[in-house]
C-alpha cells in the first residue's frame, strides 16, 4: 500500500521503525478513502 498509493521507495520503507511504517499505513488508509470518495461523487455511485 505503501508503495502503491503514496509511492514510497522500498528502501524507504525498509528504512522506517514500526512506529512511522503504522503512520504511514493511516495516511494511505485516508489517501484511498479520499479517492474512493471522489470517484463515487464524479460517478453518482
Amino acid at each position: 500500500m505503501l508503495l502503491t498509493v503514496l509511492r514510497i521507495q522500498p528502501s524507504e520503507i525498509d528504512d522506517l521503525d514500526m512506529e512511522d511504517y503504522w503512520f504511514w499505513i493511516g495516511v494511505a488508509e485516508r489517501e484511498v478513502k479520499r479517492r474512493n470518495e471522489m470517484m463515487q461523487s464524479l460517478y453518482g455511485r
